[in-house]
């Protein structure tokens, strides 16, 4: 395999591309929100660290975006210990209700991008080159500590509480303020499904007050349809629906992979990770969460 950086040899778009990065890199590099730099700055940690981004179905102003909010995150959770964290709550991650809030919460006050790179991995001339972004960031984290706010809530239910193989599963979501919504599906295999936002259905904003069904109803059968079973001779399963929301918008989808229409990690210890990954950004007053759990049966095996 060959990398090489970016010539004057390559496509006109890669070449587009770097003049983007060259023109807009003081405004990707553009502080986050801070509080005073004189009472943050006794306890601020620098770090360098490094976001990347493959160029494959999204602009170049998207790419940029994401390998700084990577970067931004790799930073928080170095900084706040996240993996660490992740470690000691993957046990009960699925029973408790206020995973969230014991992850810690680090805030960037400051970062300067120090350099834009972009990588072409072309093994064979007879291919056309993969392309890869990627960013270095300077940023300066505040670990801080925040309370959960009181009447933020957000409720979840089923349509039933124990099915039979082959029926659909409904997800019924209501929270108290207007959020983002990431609905999760713990599997008897351990596998861990992203079932809202997915391919089909990217806006993942809801109301105060409002009960929304997912799948709505205009989607279900044609367009998305959540159809469980037990695995493979078993008379019962037991699995788990957890719903995550937050004040603004976190981006799960685009961290994990994708099989078929929906994100799928392939175990819970994964899935803690990448959740408090994105959670340690959030401050707990910004963060809710609710779960719910449902039983499957195998009538032919009873």
């Amino acid at each position: 395999m060959v990398i090489r950086k970016l010539n004057a040899t390559l496509p006109a778009l890669l070449i587009t591309i770097l003049l983007l990065l060259t023109a807009t890199t003081a405004l990707a590099a553009a502080p986050a929100k801070s509080t005073s730099p004189k009472a943050a700055a006794p306890t601020a940690t620098t770090i360098t660290t490094v976001g990347e981004v493959y160029l494959a179905n999204i602009t170049p102003e998207e790419a940029q975006s994401l390998a700084v909010k990577r970067a931004r995150t790799s930073a928080i959770e170095q900084v706040c210990g996240v993996k660490v964290q992740a470690e000691t709550l993957v046990k009960d991650f699925v029973m408790q209700a206020d995973f969230i809030h014991q992850v810690a919460y680090g805030r960037i006050i400051g970062e300067k991008v120090t350099k834009w790179e972009l990588d072409v991995d072309q093994p064979s001339p007879t291919k056309p080159p993969a392309l890869t972004l990627r960013v270095t960031l300077e940023a300066q984290v505040l670990p801080e500590k925040g309370e959960p706010d009181p009447f933020y809530k957000v409720k979840v239910w089923l349509n039933k509480s124990v099915f039979q193989n082959g029926e659909e599963m409904v997800v019924y979501v209501s929270a108290t303020k207007d959020s983002y919504l990431t609905v999760l599906n713990f599997s008897a295999d351990d596998s861990v499904t992203l079932l809202y936002p997915n391919l089909l259905r990217r806006d993942n904003k809801i109301e105060a007050g409002r009960d929304y069904e997912i799948p709505a109803r205009e989607d279900r059968g044609e367009v998305m349809k959540f159809q469980v079973s037990t695995l493979p001779g078993h008379q019962q399963d037991t699995e788990a629906i957890k719903v995550i929301c937050t004040r603004g918008p976190v981006n799960l989808l685009s961290e994990v992979k994708a099989r078929g229409n929906y994100g799928v990690m392939d175990s819970t210890r994964f899935a803690v990770t990448e959740i408090a990954r994105l959670m340690a950004a959030i401050p707990p007053r910004e963060r809710a969460e609710d779960t719910t759990i449902y039983q499957i049966v195998n009538p032919r095996l009873q």
